[in-house]
């Protein structure tokens, strides 16, 4: 007996939702501050005060984080002079969590140095587990985390803490744009800069950070050829992006 004939549709596939599918956030437009690497309790007490300063005077209550908040320094792989406990980190990074409670919302996303308790525990534990009793109240009510290392604001920007790193800066927010068709605003690398892709389309950002760079041990104990880290932060206000480093003039801004 002859079997009839097979169409096209008896071979495609279903469309199964089961699988998990990877996609990271994406943050209406508006008006936000944006931070990155306090690596606390290694944080900057006057940069923090300046975004605190900037964002009160043009009422921003909302703070996007790219990566690095806390430096997770207990959780380091090899010796260091610095207090290395998580009691330690705890009660040190208390001021900064009181500081950050400004905002009405605060969104991090994952930084290498979150990622510092799943490399010591195997992924058994991590940074997830730890930022209620890291962050406490604070951590509670003001924060959202997102367990990947990039989020949009709208559709033309992208937010990123990533895995490359440069010496020359922007260099690596240029690829970034490049490869995504959107403005970058990087952070990571601790460097100061910006410009625009080779298509003169796309800004290009690294953001600096809000370290203090005397309290930070290997940058001061060792001697290398990588450039100066930066301090910097940056504001979205109106749609437009505006960015505050060492070169600011605060009177101007009337933030002096």
């Amino acid at each position: 007996m002859r079997q009839p004939k097979k169409s096209l549709l008896d071979y495609l596939l279903s469309i199964n939702d089961e699988p998990m599918r990877y996609k990271e956030d994406v943050l209406p437009p508006g008006n936000y501050m944006i931070s990155c690497d306090y690596h606390a309790p290694y944080f900057s007490e006057v940069w923090v005060n300046r975004l605190l300063k900037t964002a009160h005077k043009f009422k921003i209550k909302k703070n996007i984080i790219i990566g690095d908040l806390f430096d997770m320094n207990f959780a380091k792989h090899w010796y260091s002079d610095e207090p290395s406990s998580l009691d330690a980190e705890l009660k040190q990074n208390k001021p900064l969590m009181k500081a950050l409670g400004y905002f009405d919302e605060n969104y991090l996303v994952q930084g290498n140095h979150e990622s510092r308790i799943g490399r010591l525990t195997d992924a058994k534990i991590q940074a997830r587990h730890l930022f209620i009793l890291m962050g406490g109240e604070t951590w509670q009510k003001k924060f959202k985390y997102s367990e990947y290392d990039k989020v949009g604001m709208g559709n033309k920007w992208l937010l990123v803490h990533p895995k490359s790193y440069s010496q020359v800066s922007p260099q690596v927010a240029r690829r970034l744009a490049e490869k995504y068709h959107k403005n970058i605003i990087n952070s990571h690398g601790h460097l100061v800069g910006s410009g625009y892709d080779r298509s003169g389309k796309y800004l290009t950002v690294d953001l600096g950070g809000m370290f203090d760079t005397q309290k930070v041990e290997y940058i001061n104990k060792h001697t290398t050829t990588h450039p100066v880290w930066g301090n910097g932060f940056g504001m979205m206000l109106n749609g437009k992006f505006w960015h505050f480093t060492d070169q600011t003039d605060w009177k101007y801004w009337g933030l002096a």
